[in-house]
């Protein structure tokens, strides 16, 4: 597994240290992963590491748009004419399913998991000292999280974004509730899109 976490400011923070979760699950599973930490996460890393690598899975923590995933300090990573990889790829970044997510399956990557508009999460500003304990951030990236999780495990892609959709909208569900506090009610609308433009391109029934 090849990943990238750029950690510049507090969103690409939030991400890079949530998916820390998942590189330790990687690892208990004897899967090698290519860590492009922080200043690491740029093109000349990554594209050494998919041609030397040829990783079978790759998960993209960035920002983005239609056409671009970045990394570090915001600079492109992968665009519309990046070489070509057979990987399976997570973006959790924004708007990349529109364009690139298609561009890269024509390229020959095997499946593309995705967003076909903004990729939101909320946090408490009291915890931003401390990402991993935040709570409003564990109920969008720790779902978004099962996308590669349940790959890891050996389900197809369309059976990982199943299971991410599913525990998005069980907590959408809490966070509409009478239970949820004001902030959550706030970041209801959140969740619902991300469900919502969350999409799998590719083949559905690929696996690492």
């Amino acid at each position: 597994m090849l990943i990238t976490r750029p950690d510049h400011e507090i969103v690409t923070k939030y991400c890079c240290i949530w998916s820390e979760d998942v590189i330790r699950f990687a690892s208990q599973k004897f899967i090698d992963v290519y860590d492009l930490k922080g200043k690491k996460a740029n093109r000349k890393e990554f594209e050494s590491y998919v041609k030397s690598k040829n990783p079978s899975l790759i998960f993209f923590n960035g920002h983005g748009n239609t056409e671009v995933i970045t990394g570090y300090d915001n600079k492109p990573l992968v665009d519309m004419q990046s070489v070509p990889s057979k990987s399976i790829i997570y973006a959790r970044s924004c708007d990349a399913a529109q364009y690139l997510g298609p561009m890269l399956i024509q390229k020959g990557a095997r499946s593309f998991i995705g967003y076909t508009r903004k990729f939101t999460f909320f946090y408490d500003p009291m915890s931003i000292m401390k990402p991993a304990n935040d709570p409003m951030a564990r109920l969008f990236l720790e779902t978004s999280n099962l996308v590669v999780s349940a790959i890891i495990k050996d389900h197809t892609v369309a059976e990982a974004d199943q299971r991410s959709r599913s525990a998005m909208f069980k907590n959408l569900q809490r966070m509409l509730s009478s239970e949820a506090t004001f902030e959550e009610r706030y970041a209801a609308p959140a969740m619902w899109s991300n469900i919502n433009a969350q999409v799998v391109l590719g083949d559905l029934s690929a696996k690492i």
